[in-house]
């Protein structure tokens, strides 16, 4: 968080969490419970911070639950109009496991990207993901791409980029995070090939586990390198 400009963070007891960017992506601006059993009143109390801070900052926010929300967090995430549900697989894979294909001859080049590269990866970034890329870019500055353990790549196809996405590594686990392919080049394999350099990069990097949140869309591509769905995380967002 420290790198992210604006950003703030608090943490709670019991494995509850406040980390807001302001940006305008609300599952960056997010109350969080990693317990499986979470805490109603420890989500209320930074629940009320997080809505007081997106109410003078104009920016959406959102509750991450490990697991499901009980009547008590429903009811409370109600109030702040976070009516809306939606699921999200996480996934774990030993990366000894990984699966990785033998090329010859492969038409995509993978490159981890520096800092000064910020615009051109948002802008791949944003059109995976369908959204403006200054939302990316306001997030994913020089100096968090230039962090350590944050890695930045794009797959390029014929000179063209077609997809981008992050490894991140924290101690002995590395995360793979955002990775999206441009609309026009999907289905051809291009997200794979950059996944296989995020994962051989994070393996070189000492990491022994890898992790991920997936949607329901790309469960099967992350099956085929190893990962396993190990739980569901729920995320309560505005409808």
């Amino acid at each position: 968080m420290s790198v992210v400009p604006s950003a703030t963070g608090r943490s709670g007891p019991e494995g509850t969490l406040l980390a807001l960017t302001r940006s305008q992506i609300p599952a960056l601006n997010v109350v969080m419970s990693t317990a499986r059993e979470p805490d109603a009143g420890k989500i209320a109390d930074l629940a009320a911070v997080a809505a007081e801070e997106a109410g003078r900052g104009g920016f959406p926010w959102s509750i991450r639950l490990r697991g499901g929300p009980d009547d008590a967090i429903t009811r409370r995430a109600g109030e702040y109009g976070l009516t809306g549900k939606s699921e999200q697989p996480f996934m774990v894979m030993p990366l000894k496991d990984a699966s990785v294909r033998a090329r010859e001859g492969e038409q995509v080049r993978v490159r981890a990207l520096g800092g000064h590269e910020y615009n051109a990866f948002a802008e791949v970034l944003a059109a995976g993901f369908g959204a403006p890329p200054v939302i990316i870019s306001s997030l994913y500055t020089p100096a968090v791409l230039d962090a350590q353990g944050i890695n930045a790549y794009m797959a390029e196809a014929d000179g063209v980029a077609v997809a981008a996405g992050l490894g991140v590594v924290v101690e002995d686990h590395l995360g793979v995070i955002n990775v999206a392919t441009t609309p026009q080049h999907r289905g051809k394999g291009h997200a794979r090939v950059m996944v296989e350099k995020i994962l051989a990069d994070g393996r070189a990097a000492g990491a022994h586990t890898a992790y991920l949140h997936a949607t329901d869309e790309a469960v099967g591509l992350f099956e085929s390198f190893g990962f396993r769905t190990a739980e569901t995380w729920t995320s309560l967002i505005g409808a």
